[in-house]
Order: structure tokens, then sequence, then C-alpha cells
């Protein structure tokens, strides 16, 4: 049974978040430069994880995305989600449609969008969207909460947004290499 014994709150177990101080499992994103791809996995530590999983990388990986509020059941979810996208294990490839998914699962959990990676210009406007609904309805499939106000915007419109702060992110670093 693990972690769903303990006391849980907050949408329940399946989230991965407990109010006990024992570490729990949250779900990460790490990014592959090369084969361009990403892990989806779970980890009480997700830094001791990055070290691990680069000692054998011949490619410089990166920690983009850590959180307690999803655990096992989400990183299931997310596996069988993405399956046609699978590289292989918990490996996915790196696409515009994984890339706009992510980045909306990621818009959800935090209420921020993450416009600083150099890749993100590229993200499938539709998946961006079904990335923050997926998360609404996993983490309140009965839409008891009305999870929404916690983005303060709808996916259609935090992706416009999102498309206008990478366009700045993206001018700086030109500027910066001139």
């Amino acid at each position: 049974m693990g972690n769903f014994d303990k006391e849980w709150i907050l949408f329940g177990p399946q989230t991965g978040y407990s109010v006990i101080e024992e570490p729990v499992e949250g779900l990460y994103l790490i990014y592959c430069e090369e084969p361009k791809s990403i892990k989806i996995g779970i980890s009480t530590n997700p830094l001791s994880r990055l070290s691990n999983l680069n000692t054998g990388s011949p490619s410089q990986l990166h920690l983009v995305f850590y959180s307690k509020l999803l655990g096992k059941v989400a990183e299931e979810n997310l596996h069988q989600k993405l399956d046609c996208h699978r590289r292989s294990g918990e490996w996915f490839n790196w696409n515009s449609e994984v890339q706009g998914f992510l980045q909306g699962v990621m818009f959800a959990v935090s209420g921020t969008i993450q416009v600083s990676w150099p890749f993100s210009g590229s993200s499938e406007h539709s998946m961006f969207i079904d990335g923050v609904d997926w998360t609404h309805r996993f983490l309140d499939p009965d839409n008891r909460w009305t999870l929404e106000p916690i983005t303060g915007m709808s996916g259609n419109d935090a992706f416009k947004l999102f498309q206008s702060w990478s366009k700045v992110a993206l001018a700086r670093l030109k500027e910066k290499k001139n």
C-alpha cells in the first residue's frame, strides 16, 4: 500500500501530497539535450535522481519540474497519456506535442509559465490546453474544487500570454549574443 495508507490532504492520495513530515514521492521532469527527450518519473529527492542519471548520460540533463502535488498515480497517467511519444521506459520524445502538454501541466500546478527554456517556443497550442485540462481533471476529478482559479486564466489565454513572453525571452537572448 506504500504511502497510500498515510494521512492525506488536498484532493486525496492520488496526488502524492501528505501532511506527514516523512519524504513523499513527487513527480519530476528531466530534460535530455541529445537526443531531445524528457523523463517523467517520481522521486523523494529529484536532485539526487538527476545526479544519478547524469552519471551515465553522454548528454547534459536538466531538472525542469518537480511537484509533490503529483505522485505515482499522476506519473502512470502521464505515461499512458503520452505513450505514443515514448522512446523507452520513462523517456519520451521531446516534440511540440509533448512540450505543449507538459508545459500545460506545469502551468496548471504552479500558475507560472516556463519561458526561460530556449526550446519553449515550439509548444503545440492545443496540447498546452490539454495539459492544463488534464491536470485540473486529475487533481479534481469530481469538479468540486473549481481549480481554474489556481491558474487565474484559461489554458487558451495562458498560451497566448506564454507566446508573448516567449518572444520577449528569445529577443533578449538574441540581444545578449550580439
